[in-house]
């Protein structure tokens, strides 16, 4: 058979394949399905050999995050947090402890709790949270994941906290490069003593912290001033204030676009089927909404494969 007859018998409907293109039959899925299995590891291989080459386009920054974090408290009608150098040290200590003792938790493995980096930092707490996010691509893309989980938008938008401090650097967990993203919150001993006594102090409880008294609602939120932000250099270093990294081939990128191409030449074909059919009048016995379904189900599967974003 010639490689015009060959492409025919795969795209169109004839008598040699049972007037249903080869690409649509059922059994040709697991050749998709196998096809890119090995080429998302063959991506992550390459990955790993030439990460400057081929690899996860980041660009995430303490600057952005803080704006889009107190622009969220700013829907919900409340007042900004201050940007705090103790808390970035904290945020900035967790960060580091996680990628030298290899784990993602908010607890490491020798028992460390977010709250013993706070204090380790000199932040005099009596109300504290932590978020932590990795391998996301953009500041805005963190923040959105947080609120979009109820446990970390509680942190973001709970009314007692006064300071926040983050962290964003980028590392190696489990052998795999991974930006990580730690958000520390947090409300000192000082801070409490100069605002109005609450009817009831607030207490820690774990990752979640009850609190009973909303402070006084701001009704603009202004960006945090540079000073805070250059505060937090002289006591982190710049290289815990934002990880930027552009890679020649983004790999979400790549396979979106292979995903894409693939899902576009299948509904061609699924055309060019639908009108041979009508146009020759062939009559099936069985039909294809299960194999549609099937093709469809695994497009959707292979394009969540890219997703890299995970929050604690």
């Amino acid at each position: 058979m010639s490689f015009g007859m060959t492409l025919y018998h795969f795209f169109i409907p004839h008598h040699t394949n049972n007037h249903r293109s080869k690409a649509l039959h059922i059994d040709i899925l697991l050749v998709y399905v196998l096809a890119f299995a090995i080429f998302n590891y063959g991506l992550g291989f390459v990955h790993r050999q030439i990460p400057d080459v081929l690899g996860y386009a980041t660009d995430i920054h303490v600057q952005q995050l803080l704006d889009d974090t107190n622009a969220q408290r700013a829907a919900a009608g409340l007042s900004p947090l201050t940007l705090n150098s103790e808390l970035s040290v904290a945020a900035a200590n967790k960060a580091q402890d996680m990628f030298a003792k290899d784990y993602w938790a908010h607890n490491s493995p020798a028992g460390q709790t977010p709250w013993d980096f706070i204090s380790g930092a000199g932040y005099r707490y009596v109300l504290a949270g932590e978020n932590l996010a990795k391998n996301f691509s953009t500041s805005q893309a963190v923040v959105d994941a947080w609120m979009a989980s109820p446990s970390h938008k509680a942190n973001i938008v709970k009314p007692n906290y006064k300071d926040i401090g983050f962290a964003v650097v980028n590392g190696k967990i489990n052998g795999e490069d991974t930006t990580l993203v730690v958000q520390m919150f947090g409300t000192s001993v000082d801070s409490l003593a100069e605002a109005s006594t609450p009817s009831k102090p607030p207490v820690v409880i774990d990752q979640a912290v009850s609190t009973q008294q909303a402070p006084q609602v701001a009704q603009a939120i202004p960006t945090q001033a540079p000073a805070a932000l250059a505060s937090a250099q002289q006591s982190l270093g710049s290289e815990f204030l934002g990880v930027t990294r552009t890679p020649a081939i983004n790999i979400p990128t790549l396979t979106r676009d292979i995903v894409f191409v693939f899902a576009g030449v299948l509904l061609g074909v699924l055309a060019i089927d639908a009108w041979v059919v009508s146009r020759r009048k062939i009559v099936r016995v069985a039909g294809h909404n299960i194999a549609h379904f099937l093709f469809l189900s695994a497009i959707v599967i292979l394009a969540g494969m890219t997703a890299r974003g995970s929050l604690l």
